[in-house]
């Protein structure tokens, strides 16, 4: 009688908990959303161990994966890229050290568009078209006159979406210009569809040059793209947020409220004190006089600080909180009509990887982490609650 009511007991256990991960495999992003929390689970860590001895990260950045599930990892100081098999294998490095076809100098950012990968050569001033195997397709040079590339994305009929900022170093107190543009699968300028004057640095003559002053705290423009190939943009100064369609222009927006957290003191001695300049070879601490003059603290901070747009299209916002901690590990949701889904707080050991460069696929994300040996990683966690 014993054994038997033993295993019921195991059955029912074994039941219970294979019941338990079909129903959270079955929820929607959406669905984890509502319950207030989540948690990001690592399921897959590539670094130096899963690839070759000669071959090993240097600084990773941008992650990217194809339709098959292939990861692209852009390795600027490496100059290449290394691509990996959904599981994590090693296949290959794409690009090596260079100017001609092929070849890279610091590719910074990387997108997979339709049935190429598309790459900002950011030394070599140029944005490149290559196949999933290194092949070179096309090349198209990038005038600074026009703006340096911040972001990409790709949109679903191979179009690639670039955010630039134009920089106007001979003047000074003028803003810099962001600026969203649509190019064709050959690279091709096809149109602006936003642009907006920012303060992300203010340029003064100091000493005979120009001088940039990096300016606390500013009003930025943040967006990201759906699955759908809708893009999503908000500009940080108030909390609002728009959908555009690349042929239509802007389909509709929404807002959320929100209480504008101050800057404090505190906040600006923790921004000042972590500064570092170099003057005739000396790194220092001491705040020039350019720099002191011409930082300006606003009274408050931007509405958010990022925009993501998860797998399933719905719109992640990351607002500032008057406490620093609940910052780092909260974000809105919003679904795909740009209707409030929920507040949700982040739990467990692990931030959410909200950074410029992570990657969603599926209900899962790529983002790189430094290791408690200072080696780089790139890990891909689960979204879970």
């Amino acid at each position: 009688m014993k054994n038997k009511i033993y295993w019921l007991l195991i059955s029912f256990f074994i039941l219970a908990f294979f019941m338990n991960g079909s129903s959270e495999s079955e929820k929607s992003l959406a669905e984890i959303y509502e319950s207030g929390t989540v948690r990001f689970v690592p399921i897959l860590t590539i670094d130096d161990n899963s690839m070759p001895d000669d071959v090993f990260f240097e600084s990773p950045y941008t992650i990217t994966s194809d339709n098959e599930g292939n990861v692209y990892i852009c390795d600027y100081r490496a100059n290449n890229i290394k691509k990996f098999s959904a599981s994590g294998k090693f296949v290959k490095i794409i690009g090596r050290e260079g100017q001609g076809p092929g070849e890279f100098s610091w590719p910074f950012m990387a997108t997979y568009a339709k049935d190429r990968l598309v790459v900002w050569d950011m030394r070599n001033m140029r944005i490149c078209a290559v196949t999933p195997d290194g092949e070179h397709i096309k090349t198209e040079k990038i005038s600074i006159n026009t703006g340096r590339p911040n972001k990409m994305r790709s949109l679903p009929n191979g179009d690639i979406v670039i955010e630039k900022e134009k920089i106007f170093r001979g003047e000074q107190n003028k803003p810099q210009e962001c600026t969203i543009e649509i190019f064709s699968p050959d690279l091709e300028h096809k149109k602006t569809i936003y642009s907006q004057e920012i303060w992300r640095n203010k340029y003064v003559r100091w000493e005979g040059g120009m001088r940039n002053v990096p300016q606390p705290f500013s009003c930025l423009v943040h967006w990201d793209v759906t699955p759908g190939g809708k893009i999503v943009i908000g500009f940080s100064e108030k909390y609002e947020i728009s959908i555009y369609d690349s042929d239509k222009g802007k389909l509709s927006t929404f807002s959320h409220s929100y209480d504008p957290v101050k800057v404090t003191d505190e906040d600006k001695k923790a921004l000042l004190g972590g500064m570092t300049f170099s003057s005739g070879g000396v790194v220092t601490r001491k705040i020039p006089d350019y720099v002191e003059k011409n930082t300006k603290f606003p009274k408050f901070k931007p509405a958010f600080r990022n925009i993501m747009v998860d797998s399933e299209g719905n719109t992640l916002v990351f607002p500032y909180r008057k406490n620093r901690q609940l910052t780092s590990r909260n974000f809105d949701a919003f679904n795909s009509e740009g209707n409030f889904i929920a507040n949700v707080q982040v739990v467990g050991d692990v931030l959410f990887p909200s950074r410029s460069g992570e990657s969603f696929s599926g209900r899962y994300i790529w983002t790189r982490r430094t290791g408690e040996d200072e080696l780089m990683k790139v890990i891909k966690y689960k979204i879970s609650n």
